[in-house]
């Protein structure tokens, strides 16, 4: 019997091995591991083949011998046959064997795909004709919308990026795309690195529950102290989520930093006290999303002079909810934005929405759960890339007015 071969990829070695596991049983035997893909925006995955000797087949069983038809049953065939006509099939009762769960969970998770994806494009093509009575562009210039949205971009701001250009440039489509990046990196500004050597500083990452604070943190912290060589302390004020604060210490205890707990304003002004010779104090915060409990942490954060605040937010949220989020959190006046996720993301284009709100500067953006690999500091060019990915204009003859 030949052995059965499967290959599997997942994010991570455990997903792969219990992959195998489900697919091929606990007798399977894992034949090669190894890394594969990955890049700056792009986790690498775990590939894992794995084989299993098929069962043996059951032995050939001998077929029943049939019974002697009734009398009756022979009566009725007879009765049949002197009319000339074949008597009915009896229904097949044997009951169907069940369905192979594997193959139905695979097949229903294809359709899900499949659903959202259509879905994902209805939404696009709704929202090319919602902004059909307000926009007239050549239908070249149409594509350029239309690619916009699938990157994220909500359609308003995709269509003031456009008219802003074609007023500047005309609507020519090279030159419209030129111009839309350009743009662009007028609004995505990057800023210094936060791992990077100089003056002492307090910041506190602050955000929607559940966008990777946490995680962030630490690798904010893991990356100051390998690259820059920089003393690290961490406090967390996080005192509502279940298992935060030992969260916070295992990571302090991994990197050998010190870290404290502050329940209060109070215990967070003497804990920033204890922590004075550091060079950066990264302080961990609980995640809010209503307004008042916004304003909350806005004051027991804003006890400490000079502490600045840095917003986390989810990329892989969509552009609405960027924006809504942008608007809660603008009453904190963060100084920076960092955008997580970001391998989570379909459409990373929705960042540009929180910017309008906060416009503030890009400290940095993650990418995955690994510590500190997977945290980056980008350049406008790559944030523009990011948002607006690549596009080939079509050739088209020059228009040079946009209709309204």
């Amino acid at each position: 019997m030949t052995a059965m071969v499967k290959t599997f990829r997942a994010r991570d070695t455990r997903s792969a091995l219990a992959a195998v596991k489900a697919a091929l049983g606990p007798d399977a035997v894992i034949l090669s591991t190894q890394e594969v893909g990955g890049g700056l925006f792009k986790k690498p995955e775990i590939e894992v083949t794995a084989a299993v000797e098929p069962p043996a087949p059951p032995a050939p069983t001998p077929p029943p011998q049939p019974a002697a038809p009734a009398p009756a049953a022979v009566h009725g065939r007879a009765r049949y046959a002197g009319a000339g006509l074949e008597p009915p099939v009896p229904p097949n009762l044997t009951p169907k064997p069940p369905p192979d769960p594997q193959g139905v969970v695979a097949d229903e998770l294809i359709a899900l795909r499949s659903v959202v994806e259509s879905m994902r494009q209805q939404m696009r093509q709704q929202a090319l004709r919602d902004s059909g009575s307000s926009l007239r562009f050549p239908e070249p210039v149409m594509r350029l919308y239309e690619h916009l949205l699938s990157r994220g971009i909500e359609a308003s701001v995709a269509e003031e990026l456009l008219r802003l250009s074609a007023g500047a440039h005309g609507t020519q489509p090279g030159q419209l795309w030129h111009s839309v990046r350009e743009l662009l990196s007028e609004r995505l500004v990057p800023s210094r690195a936060p791992w990077l050597g100089g003056q002492r500083r307090v910041i506190a990452l602050v955000g929607p529950t559940g966008v990777g604070k946490t995680t962030t943190l630490a690798k904010m912290a893991a990356r100051a102290l390998m690259e820059s060589k920089l003393k690290v302390a961490l406090v967390t004020v996080d005192t509502y989520r279940v298992g935060a604060a030992d969260q916070v210490a295992r990571y302090g205890a991994m990197m050998n930093v010190p870290t404290r707990v502050a329940h209060d304003a109070h215990e967070l002004a003497r804990s920033l006290e204890a922590y004075a010779g550091a060079d950066l104090v990264l302080v961990d915060t609980a995640g809010r999303s209503r307004q008042d409990e916004i304003a909350r942490q806005a004051e027991l954060l804003r006890v400490v002079p000079g502490i600045d605040l840095y917003l986390c937010l989810s990329a892989a949220t969509g552009g609405r909810e960027l924006l809504a989020a942008g608007k809660r959190f603008s009453a904190l006046k963060p100084s920076r934005l960092i955008f997580t996720k970001l391998d989570e993301a379909a459409e990373p284009g929705g960042i540009i929405s929180a910017l309008g709100p906060v416009g503030r500067p890009i400290a940095c953006v993650t990418n995955g759960q690994r510590v500190p690999d997977d945290i980056h500091a980008l350049t406008t060019a790559q944030l523009v890339e990011l948002v607006a990915g690549r596009f080939e204009p079509p050739a088209a003859p020059s228009v040079t007015q946009v209709e309204h």
